[in-house]
């Protein structure tokens, strides 16, 4: 029984260290790309939009897509 714990508590630091890394690297590229935008979306800081990625890491990145890059964006209208 011991086993399958010890079992479960490593899938579990392994899904952890996963998720963490994933969270960096998504609000890392998020931010970086924002510091090279000359007029972002409702004038948010890079800093900002990385906070915003890497609390809801997918759903910032495609909040972040979809108020710079997508034909919704202010320069494409």
């Amino acid at each position: 029984m011991l086993g399958i714990y010890l079992l479960l508590t490593v899938l579990l630091w392994i899904w952890v260290i996963v998720i963490s890394a994933t969270h960096l690297v998504i609000t890392t590229i998020v931010y970086r790309d924002a510091k090279t935008l000359y007029e972002p979306a409702l004038n948010i800081s890079p800093f900002l939009w990385a906070a915003i990625t890497f609390v809801i890491p997918i759903g910032g990145m495609f909040i972040y897509w979809l108020m710079n890059y997508s034909n919704l964006s202010k320069r494409n209208l």
